[in-house]
C-alpha cells in the first residue's frame, strides 16, 4: 500500500481558502467576457475593473504571505532614515483609489524621522489603512495621522467604522484572525495584514496599539522609535502609550 495521505500543514490549510474567492471572481468575469461582454462597452469596463481589483487583492495577499514567511526565517531589514511625513502622504495617495465611498483624510501631520526599513513601514501603514477602509461603511471616514510622543513617532489610523468587540482585542493581531467572523472572504481580507503590522513594529523596536468602541470605530497606532538625531531635538517628556494587544 502507498503512504497514507497526509493532512496539509496548518499554514497551507489556512492560506488555500483565501486564494479561492479572488481567483473565482476573475474566472467569472472571464466567462462573462467569453459570452460576448466585449461587445458591450459598459459591461466590458465593469468586468475589467473587477478583475483589476481582484488582481490587486491577490498581489497584496502574496506580498503579505511572502513577508510573513521571511519573518519566520530571520528576515534582515534594510535600515535607513525614513521621513514619516513624506511616507504618510504617499500612503494616502495609494489608498485613495481603494477608499470608494469612504472619505480618506489626513489629520495631525507632524514631522518625524525613524531609522528603519521604508518598504516594510509603508506596507504596515497600508495594511492599517486597508483594514480601516474594509471596516468602514459608505459615508464614513478614515483618518491618517503622524505625531511625536516623547522618543516615539506615532502613525495613527482612525476610522468611524464598526469597532472591535472587547473579546476580540487580544487576538486582533494574530495570523488569519477575523474579528467579525460574519465577514465573508469575498469582502474581507485574509487576516494577515494586522499580523504583519505587529511584526514590523516589533522588529523596529516599536509596538502597535489599538483602542476601539464597538459601533463607534477604532484607532490603531504604530509606534516607532525616533532616529537618535531626532531624539536629541525632542523635549524630554513621557511618551503617551496605549496598552498593546
Amino acid at each position: 500500500m502507498g503512504a497514507p495521505f497526509r493532512a496539509p500543514p496548518p499554514f497551507i490549510a489556512d492560506v488555500a481558502p483565501e486564494l479561492r474567492p479572488p481567483l473565482a471572481a476573475m474566472q467569472g468575469n472571464l466567462d462573462v467576457l467569453a459570452r460576448g461582454a466585449a461587445r458591450d462597452p459598459e459591461l466590458l469596463a465593469e468586468s475589467i475593473a473587477d478583475m483589476r481589483r481582484e488582481a490587486a487583492r491577490l498581489i497584496r495577499m502574496t506580498n503579505d504571505l511572502l513577508l510573513l514567511a521571511r519573518s519566520d526565517t530571520g528576515f534582515e531589514l534594510h535600515r535607513e532614515p525614513v521621513e514619516l511625513d513624506t511616507l504618510l502622504l504617499e500612503v494616502h495617495r495609494e489608498l485613495r483609489p481603494l477608499a470608494g465611498e469612504v472619505t480618506l483624510a489626513i489629520g495631525e501631520e507632524d514631522q518625524a524621522v525613524v531609522l528603519g526599513d521604508r518598504d516594510r513601514i509603508k506596507q504596515a501603514l497600508l495594511n492599517l489603512g486597508i483594514n480601516a477602509i474594509q471596516h468602514t461603511p459608505a459615508g464614513g471616514t478614515v483618518t491618517l495621522g503622524l505625531s511625536r510622543q516623547g522618543e516615539w513617532a506615532a502613525l495613527t489610523v482612525t476610522d468611524s467604522g464598526t469597532g472591535i468587540a472587547p473579546e476580540d482585542l487580544p487576538h486582533i493581531f494574530d495570523r488569519f484572525y477575523r474579528a467579525d467572523q460574519s465577514r465573508s472572504r469575498n469582502r474581507g481580507g485574509a487576516g494577515l495584514g494586522l499580523a504583519i503590522v505587529r511584526w514590523v513594529a516589533e522588529v523596529h523596536g516599536g509596538r502597535v496599539t489599538v483602542s476601539s468602541v464597538p459601533g463607534s470605530g477604532s484607532t490603531f497606532t504604530l509606534l516607532l522609535p525616533l532616529d537618535p538625531s531626532e531624539r536629541a531635538l525632542q523635549p524630554e517628556q513621557d511618551a503617551v502609550l496605549s496598552s498593546p494587544y
